[in-house]
């Protein structure tokens, strides 16, 4: 049995994998660049690396 990566995983390295996004309460969220963006979200960062929207997430959270 192999491990699948999931969604919310790092893709290969440099790659605009992820998004981060941000709803009407100000709340950010890490998303898959792949996947639709949810009703009542917004892109506000990205697509980008997978450990830049960590950071940006992260940030946003200070």
């Amino acid at each position: 049995m192999t491990a699948q990566p999931g969604p919310f995983d790092p893709g290969p390295e440099g790659a605009d994998t992820h998004l981060v996004l941000e709803n009407a309460h100000g709340e950010l969220s890490l998303w898959p660049s792949w996947r639709a963006v949810p009703s009542g979200w917004t892109t506000c960062f990205g697509p980008a690396p997978h450990p830049a929207c960590v950071r940006r997430v992260e940030a946003g959270r200070e």
